[in-house]
């Protein structure tokens, strides 16, 4: 991993959405982790895993649940019909024991003698070196939803509080009637339906602008800009 740039991308987050740089790293350790899990473990797996910004060594652990018979109901399985084979599951509310992720008391004392029942037991899983591109595409994809995220709430914070009010911006573009608008640190868009009647874009060209609504339900805060609301017009 180019961990200089890692490093950078995440204090850079962790400044713009107030956080702690070690909640970023955290994120990017669970991603990593979810990948190291769909390449070689199994979909039922506990993985987790340690990034030393340091060195750029990645650790992974399996994680075991230690319960007993009365925190989990047990797949029984019973002959009839010959060699044919009914699975019945106890009708408990009880979460189904996973050998992929719990581990039975008398399992887990074998290896930690004092262990006690609730506590997580981890096992060191086996390094892959060609894993370390999988995990640089695990970490960037984090970290482009994390600046995303970060845009998101910029954009919000900036203009959630300027419905109503006149907008200076620059024709971005146009595509199908509809008009984007580089308002700054945003991009707005006008539907065609908020135009005026007759009027003609070019891009390039600064024009006012009324801010209809900020729409958070969309990926990006949506700025939705007209020209022919009555307010705008008054």
């Amino acid at each position: 991993m180019d961990l200089k740039n890692l490093k950078r991308a995440i204090d850079q987050i962790a400044q713009e959405k107030n956080i702690e740089p070690e909640a970023v790293l955290e994120a990017i350790e669970s991603s990593i982790a979810a990948a190291y899990r769909r390449e070689y473990g199994k979909k039922g797996e506990i993985i987790k895993t340690k990034l030393d910004l340091k060195t750029g060594n990645l650790n992974f652990w399996q994680i075991k649940i230690v319960v007993d018979a009365t925190l989990v109901r047990f797949k029984e399985e019973q002959e009839k019909d010959g060699d044919k084979k009914i699975k019945i599951e106890s009708e408990d509310e009880l979460p189904l024991f996973n050998f992929d992720r719990h581990i039975l008391i008398e399992e887990a004392k074998k290896i930690k003698q004092d262990i006690q029942i609730g506590e997580e037991l981890e096992f060191i899983l086996e390094e892959h070196s060609e894993f370390g591109r999988i995990a640089s595409q695990a970490a960037k994809q984090v970290i482009l939803q994390k600046l995303k995220e970060a845009e998101r709430e910029s954009i919000k914070k900036e203009y959630q509080d300027k419905e109503g009010e006149i907008l200076s911006g620059v024709v971005q573009n146009i595509e199908r009637g509809n008009v984007y608008v580089d308002l700054g640190k945003a991009t707005g868009i006008m539907f065609y339906n908020e135009t005026i009647p007759g009027e003609h874009f070019r891009i390039g060209e600064r024009l006012k602008f009324y801010l209809l609504a900020v729409q958070e339900e969309t990926r990006t805060p949506g700025l939705i800009l007209s020209r022919s609301h009555p307010k705008f017009v008054s």
